[in-house]
């Protein structure tokens, strides 16, 4: 009884996995996004300012 339970339970915590690093991959693609965003804002300001 316990071992059909145990691998009942195995493919919920392998999507539970799936999912947390489906999450860790965007998490890391905004923060990529962020600061490309971050440094063109940043570069166009110092361009307007030096004009």
């Amino acid at each position: 009884m316990l071992l059909r339970t145990a691998t009942k339970l195995l493919p919920l915590v392998a999507r539970h996995r799936k999912a947390k690093r489906g999450v860790l991959k965007s998490v890391a693609v905004n923060r990529a996004v962020y600061l490309l965003l971050h440094f063109v804002s940043h570069t166009v300001f110092l361009r307007i300012k030096d004009s």
